[in-house]
């Protein structure tokens, strides 16, 4: 079976990350899985500056397995949906081949007053044509 994922980045852990026992907070997760998300948009060229065009709009994950200390952790990314406003992801968060969390998150475009928006068309071609998605639907 092939990987369905075409974005991997590698996530640093910071001692900070972990509790007295050396497991990584459930919180944490979701700063490993926002630094890849400003990362893959930020490889395709759709952030300008510092600040992402999308907010979130609703997020879960499933912890499968505890990160420890020491652990060297990966998460990948890929939009699996795009609407006309909003964008699916999904993430695995992974130790080496083994998968340890998997989450799903949507995103809505926003203008400079923070309002929904539609997705440009020139994002809607970069995400589309490196996904291999359509860019409806």
């Amino acid at each position: 079976m092939t990987d369905p994922f075409r974005f991997e980045v590698e996530v640093p852990l910071r001692w900070v990350d972990v509790d007295v026992a050396g497991v990584v907070n459930h919180a944490v997760y979701w700063s490993l899985i926002e630094q890849a998300r400003f990362d893959y948009f930020a490889r395709l060229g759709l952030i300008a500056g510092d600040i992402p065009p999308f907010l979130l709009g609703e997020a879960s994950c499933r912890y499968e397995r505890p990160a420890r200390r020491g652990d060297r952790l990966a998460v990948a990314a890929r939009v699996a949906r795009l609407g006309g406003k909003s964008f699916e992801m999904l993430y695995e968060v992974r130790r080496g081949a083994e998968r340890i969390a998997a989450a799903k998150a949507l995103l809505v475009w926003v203008d400079a007053d923070l309002k929904s928006c539609a997705i440009p068309a020139n994002a809607r071609c970069a995400i589309a044509a490196f996904e291999g998605i359509s860019e409806r639907g």
